[in-house]
């Protein structure tokens, strides 16, 4: 989770003066010894500090929120159609791409209480993502897609209610992560949900969206720390290039846009970079939600903005 200013302040001098006592942090801050009682317990609640004797828990807590379905694709050839079958879905493509990165990660997500609901927690749960949190519907069947040659054709899906319920349900944690990583669909929700609540204390909000031109980027961005925007060309790169300036000024602290071929731009108050995508480098846009994985995973473990994009853009072209 996020820290205040004081907590902040606290922490940075229990890691240097450990043995401090708390009279002492307190004439140090000038505020009263009750105070610092408080930002301990505070600390303690958010794990931060792990118990007596200020032991830091150095671990970031990053939670994913999104959708998690079974894909049936299919390929026709002639009397012989191709199925191939697999989990996926934003919650659980991110979750392992995050896991993959060795960052612990918790997720969000609904399944109805069925096969293919176990299934989706077993595959996340043995690559150590922490699925204690995924809203088992009780009356409802898991999230089905089926694709034809790689277009969405037909799906039963859980509809934004359902999201939000689980979101209801899981609340502590949705708003209690240092960052929060959250599917297209529900950025409304999140958007909503955060919308009276202290910015100081709440999670770096991280998201992208693939645009259709000329969609304007929508005000719920704006309350996104994180934002990577996908655009199908060249021109319409440099289109929402002056588009994402608005949402940089009113609160966005980092946008990256794409179209995964030519190039990225990067945008925050301070400053603007342009990056070269080498021909061995591009990517589809429908690996943006890797482009975001490592994006989060290089911030989190507070690398440079240049190194995390690397980062986003390298397990973004591997991929294919």
């Amino acid at each position: 989770m996020r820290l205040t200013t004081r907590e902040k302040e606290i922490v940075q001098v229990l890691k240097k003066e450990p043995l401090i006592t708390q009279d002492e942090l307190a004439n140090r801050l000038g505020i009263s010894r009750s105070s610092i009682g408080v930002h301990i317990s505070n600390l303690i609640q958010k794990g931060v500090i792990l118990g007596k004797g200020y032991v830091f828990n150095e671990e970031v807590s990053i939670a994913v929120i999104g959708e998690s379905y079974i894909l049936i694709n299919v390929k026709p050839e002639d009397n012989n159609p191709i199925l191939d079958i697999e989990y996926s879905g934003f919650a659980v493509e991110m979750s392992r791409a995050l896991a993959n990165f060795g960052v612990n990660v918790k997720v969000i997500t609904v399944t109805g209480n069925d096969e293919i609901g176990t299934n989706i927690a077993n595959l996340l749960h043995g690559k150590q993502v922490d699925v204690s949190n995924i809203y088992r519907h009780p009356n409802k069947r898991s999230y089905r897609r089926i694709c034809i040659n790689g277009s969405k054709r037909y799906e039963e899906t859980f509809a934004l209610e359902d999201y939000d319920k689980a979101l209801n349900a899981k609340e502590w944690v949705v708003f209690n992560s240092e960052w929060l990583v959250v599917a297209p669909k529900l950025q409304e929700i999140i958007y909503t949900k955060s919308a009276n609540r202290d910015e100081e204390n709440l999670p770096y909000f991280c998201t992208y969206k693939i645009l259709d031109f000329p969609e304007e980027i929508s005000e719920s961005l704006s309350r996104y720390n994180v934002v990577v925007l996908g655009v199908k060309t060249e021109e319409h790169l440099q289109y929402y290039i002056e588009k994402a300036q608005n949402i940089v000024r009113n609160n966005v602290d980092n946008c990256i846009i794409t179209d995964g071929v030519s190039g990225m731009a990067y945008y925050c108050k301070e400053e603007v970079m342009d990056f070269a995508l080498l021909p061995n480098q591009g990517f589809s846009l429908e690996n943006l939600s890797l482009l975001l994985a490592g994006i989060v995973y290089g911030l989190s473990s507070n690398y440079p903005i240049r190194q995390a994009i690397r980062i986003g853009v390298g397990a973004a072209s591997a991929s294919g």
